[in-house]
């Protein structure tokens, strides 16, 4: 693209434009006048000279008026791709309009593969990859990634200031590389083998902003021109992005309970829901089990041994029980000493497997309370399964919970053994 053309107009020549305009209006309704007042004189033959005079006048303004500049349509091409500018600035607009719409809707991820396709239209590009730092704020993380080789990017973790990421959030401006030097050393050579170049789009200012990044097959040009677009590209996609993490954040933090980190009630009952449709279309040969599990005599550990060990025990717990549980299953804290456990595909013969599962596990291992002084932790466990239980989300969490509470009923009264020390 010719470095002298700018990408979009400016004010001066939108004031330029606009004296146009003037003219043009003005000399328009001068030959107007004067061709009535030609009109209306019927004297002589010489009508159609000066009405001809008037119109060749008035062409003559119009040819001489200063042009109103439109963008050319100068393209950005890679792999034979092009974009005009015009479908340019319609895109742009577009993913703005994407964002109001989809940003609440759609998951981080979701989003993401969107705003990358639209920005591919624009700029074609190989691969591309969202940069976030992680939670400690001591690690950049490949979050998302669409197109070639997309698997073996996502996930990745690098050094803060490694990379061409890391050297783009350090710089807090647009950083380009057509030698990929910096990512084959952080990322190592055979993730990026496929690429040529890539460019790395902070999207915002200051520590902890996320990158958009994309891998190129041809180089990428260094002029002001396509510094430009990649500005214009990142000044779009930056509050989208941005908007769509944090709201996948507060919805995260709305679904997650923070002591165990485990989905709570609000998220078991959600994926309850749609694991409870799956089966209903799939009657027989989809079953579906549910566990409510609690704590046996929880509250004598928060009375004699105070609050931290209990939350400490709830943790133990928890972990616990995920260790005994299939890849497939949903476990989730309801609350104080209460955790429930989704089976997808569980018949009632499944979910006792796993039940006795969980139970052995708890039996090889002790709480440990201080120092090498350990408990038992003994569970009072119910179980519910679709169609027989119940069809709805209430019916099977009211029937497990009942066998709970038949089961505590049932079993004899013991209680938890304290170490001498820690007895009242």
């Amino acid at each position: 693209m010719n470095s002298s053309e700018p990408l979009f107009r400016d004010a001066g020549e939108q004031r330029l434009s606009t004296t146009s305009r003037i003219i043009a209006a003005a000399a328009g309704l001068i030959s107007i006048m004067l061709t009535y007042l030609v009109a209306a004189n019927n004297t002589g033959n010489w009508r159609f000279v000066a009405v001809a005079a008037i119109g060749t006048v008035f062409a003559a303004v119009c040819l001489k008026m200063p042009e109103r500049r439109r963008p050319a349509p100068e393209a950005f091409v890679e792999n034979g791709s092009t974009s005009e500018l015009t479908e340019f600035e319609d895109r742009l607009i577009a993913l703005d309009e994407a964002s109001d719409v989809f940003v609440t809707s759609l998951s981080a991820a979701d989003m993401f593969r969107l705003v990358s396709s639209r920005v591919c239209e624009i700029y074609p590009f190989s691969a591309s990859v969202l940069v976030v730092q992680n939670e400690a704020g001591d690690a950049n993380h490949f979050l998302h990634a669409d197109g070639l080789n997309s698997g073996s990017l996502r996930g990745i973790e690098i050094g803060i200031n490694e990379g061409l990421a890391g050297r783009a959030a350090a710089s807090g401006r647009t950083e380009i590389d057509n030698t990929l030097k910096l990512d084959a050393n952080a990322i190592g050579p055979e993730r990026v083998s496929a690429f040529i170049s890539s460019v790395a789009m902070p999207l915002g200012t200051g520590p902890g902003m996320p990158v958009f990044q994309i891998f190129c097959s041809v180089p990428i040009a260094n002029d002001d021109d396509t510094l430009n677009l990649f500005e214009t590209i990142r000044e779009h996609v930056g509050p989208i992005f941005r908007s769509s993490l944090a709201f996948e954040r507060s919805m995260s933090s709305a679904l997650t309970d923070t002591l165990t980190s485990l989905p709570n009630e609000r998220a078991f009952r959600i994926v309850l829901e749609n694991q409870l449709a799956e089966s209903m279309r799939n009657r027989n040969v989809r079953p579906l089990s549910i566990l409510s599990i609690d704590i046996r005599d929880f509250g004598a550990v928060n009375s004699m041994l105070g609050h931290a060990a209990g939350d400490r025990m709830l943790e133990f717990t928890s972990e616990t029980i995920a260790e005994s549980l299939r890849k497939m299953d949903f476990l989730a804290r309801m609350g104080n000493d209460e955790f429930s456990v989704i089976l997808p595909t569980a018949s009632e013969r499944v979910a006792f497997e796993i039940i006795e599962r969980i139970r052995a596990s708890f039996t090889d291992r002790e709480f440990e309370i201080i120092d090498g002084e350990t408990i038992a932790v003994n569970l009072n466990i119910g179980w519910a399964t679709f169609w027989k239980d119940g069809e709805t989300v209430d019916q099977l969490i009211r029937s497990a919970q009942h066998r709970k509470r038949q089961a505590k009923s049932e079993t004899s009264a013991d209680v938890m053994l304290f170490p001498k020390q820690y007895v009242n």
